[in-house]
């Protein structure tokens, strides 16, 4: 599990046409682009993939694409949750089995004050739901769920659980939860924290930013494994100078600005979310993008 399960993640970005329709030629593109600078894996339909926008046949749509594109080069995980309806969940889990994706996660329910209790029998739902390991995707500051160590640890009780997307800065509480669960698998949310996330426990990191310096996720992750620390710490440097650019210039929108730079066309964002930088804006993030990584502005003249 943990050597399946390890490496470099992409949190896919969507790409969406002007009508907020899934474009697949740019989705395509990007997935290609990705696989050539030697992604690990794939996570599809996240917040990342603004995959809880999208209508369930949507998501599916999206996978099956993905999975197309991928085939079994490197494994796809799916993210089911998000829409409060355990049955969607639950048909996007049994159609991940379906195409044959190899495994699946979800945010705890969100919106109501679910008990643990409710929690848990959500998560247990899922992983009754088909054969493929599930992830519990743990982001209390997103999602306003806040799970204590010891009720995360009952959650290992449930067949097909086999670790956590771990997107919370305290890694303290993490190394702990791992200790408490020797037999999960983690990987590290935060992507301007991977470095301390590995020396913490996980196995590799799954988040945004891998979709536009995927190269520098990988030199952290091979550096790391190789013990070669001076060199992913000069690394991880560079995606936090990443990170602060792009968390000024908004959300998703910034992520597929950066795109651009690298010379992939990644759409625009589905509303509510505003569609892509304005021009101005644009403007002054690629000047600011080139002056920090002119190594990767191919799409910069």
């Amino acid at each position: 599990m943990i050597r399946k399960f390890s490496g470099v993640y992409t949190a896919l970005l969507t790409p969406f046409g002007k009508n907020g329709e899934v474009d697949e030629k740019r989705l395509d593109a990007l997935v290609d682009f990705l696989l050539k600078r030697g992604i690990y894996g794939f996570y599809v339909c996240g917040g990342t993939g603004e995959g809880l926008l999208m209508d369930v046949a949507e998501r599916e749509k999206v996978a099956e694409l993905v999975k197309q594109k991928v085939g079994n080069r490197v494994p796809i995980i799916t993210h089911v949750g998000g829409s409060v309806n355990t049955e969607n969940a639950l048909k996007l889990v049994k159609h991940a089995e379906k195409i044959s994706l190899d495994a699946t996660s979800s945010i705890p329910p969100i919106y109501y004050r679910f008990s643990f209790r409710e929690i848990f029998t959500y998560y247990r739902s899922l992983a009754e739901g088909s054969s493929l390991p599930l992830f519990i995707y743990y982001i209390p500051a997103t999602t306003g769920v806040f799970l204590h160590n010891e009720e995360i640890a009952r959650l290992s009780s449930i067949r097909n659980i086999a670790g956590l997307k771990y997107t919370y800065s305290d890694f303290y509480l993490l190394q702990d939860l791992l200790l408490r669960c020797p037999g999960w698998t983690a990987f590290s949310g935060p992507d301007e924290m991977f470095l301390p996330g590995l020396t913490m426990g996980v196995s590799g990191c799954i988040g945004s930013t891998q979709n536009v310096l995927p190269e520098i996720f990988v030199g952290i992750y091979q550096a790391f494994m190789k013990k070669e620390i001076e060199k992913a710490i000069a690394l991880q440097r560079r995606v936090t100078q990443a990170v602060s650019l792009l968390k000024a210039y908004g959300g998703m929108e910034a992520w597929k600005s950066a795109l651009i730079c690298r010379g992939v066309d990644g759409g625009y964002c589905r509303p509510p979310n505003r569609p892509c930088l304005s021009p101005r804006e644009f403007k002054n993030f690629s000047r600011t993008w080139k002056q920090l990584f002119p190594e990767y502005s191919e799409g910069l003249s």
